[in-house]
């Protein structure tokens, strides 16, 4: 088990680039990762730098899969990476957040569907939810502590680890189970103990997997939620600190997901998700009251990506309408019988540095 100990380059490339908003914005796009990058979670620290988790050392699925931890200290302009956690099977799906006591947790699961051969088993096998913390702002790390799952479910964590005004922690869940895992549920997960360990779950939702969680004001919580049929975002709130929850309304479109909300100075909520109708990309959305409306104009953020298997975008803003949203795509290329295949060497991370409309 690596714990953030071994640094790698990152190829120092910035992009001319524009983002579309009814015209054209110029915007910045830097790369953060290459040859990896899946499945970013991007926060800003309490010292405004940013970090993030993501996947790296195989691809989509893969045994070799490993967590990365990426570095900004200049907005998002250059980045550092390091491996935060390799173990022998596959680690991966992180959630991550910074506690109000200034230490930094990383939530994952590592997956053992695998056989000897390395070759992906039909049946899930996940242990437990592991957690690594931080006391130095993600320099070095605590050894992983395991919370038990029923082994039966396939649970994966997602997204943003938020915290109420009591100190409670709060961790996105996601149970995939039955034949063909076609049975999903997104749940919340509480910490009591400031996310040494995870329990005294509550559904969200039956049917749907990836949700961004959001702290509105007064403690409500907002949930933007991946739908298993369709796979579209809906939207849910809690008024009781995520015990129950409104019946979640569709405000996507099918194959647009999976989200990530936040809070902005100006008091709207910034929405980004994926785009996986062409062109394949990233979307944002805003909305002026808390999450009740969106506006339908969308934010264009990227629509360059080569397939599907793209997305996951991840955002903060590091000043009053200046925003960083990170995310992944994967390159294709051809293999030997002449037909396009997405690789590792062609899955990349990139940060898109841009202005919010007014």
């Amino acid at each position: 088990m690596v714990l953030g100990l071994l640094l790698f380059p990152i190829p120092g490339h910035t992009q001319e680039f524009s983002i579309i908003y009814g015209q054209r914005i110029p915007a910045e796009r830097v790369d953060v990762v290459r040859n990896g990058g899946y499945f970013p979670v991007l926060i800003q620290l309490d010292n405004k730098e940013l970090v993030a988790a993501l996947r790296g050392g195989d691809m989509h699925v893969g045994v070799r899969g490993r967590l990365d931890w990426v570095r900004s200290t200049d907005g998002g302009k250059t980045w550092t990476a390091r491996t935060l956690v390799d173990s022998p099977m596959d680690d991966r799906n992180p959630a991550v957040g910074q506690l109000k006591d200034g230490s930094v947790l990383v939530s994952y699961i590592v997956d053992k569907s695998y056989g000897p051969d390395g070759k992906r088993l039909k049946t899930l096998i996940r242990d437990g939810l592991y957690t690594v913390r931080s006391f130095d702002r993600g320099k070095t790390w605590q050894f992983p502590v395991k919370s038990p799952i029923t082994t039966e479910l396939g649970a994966s964590p997602y997204g943003k680890i938020i915290q109420l005004s009591d100190g409670t922690v709060l961790l996105n869940v996601y149970y995939e189970r039955g034949p063909g895992h076609q049975h999903e549920t997104s749940l919340v997960y509480r910490s009591k103990d400031g996310g040494q360990t995870w329990g005294d779950p509550t559904v969200i939702a039956d049917n749907y997997n990836e949700t961004g969680l959001l702290v509105l004001p007064g403690d409500r919580i907002l949930a933007a939620l991946r739908s298993h049929a369709g796979a579209f975002l809906a939207t849910s709130f809690s008024n009781d600190k995520g015990r129950t929850w409104s019946e979640p309304r569709k405000i996507t479109s099918n194959m647009e997901h999976p989200a990530d909300v936040i809070l902005l100075k100006d008091g709207r909520l910034l929405l980004v998700y994926g785009e996986r109708n062409r062109p394949f990309g990233i979307r944002a959305m805003l909305s002026k009251n808390l999450g009740q409306d969106w506006d339908p104009r969308v934010v264009i953020l990227a629509a360059d990506a080569h397939s599907t298997d793209c997305g996951y975008p991840s955002s903060v803003e590091t000043e009053p309408g200046r925003i960083v949203t990170m995310y992944y795509g994967v390159d294709q290329k051809e293999d030997e019988n002449g037909k396009l295949v997405p690789t590792l060497q062609g899955a990349y991370a990139s940060a898109v540095l841009w202005r919010v409309p007014e």
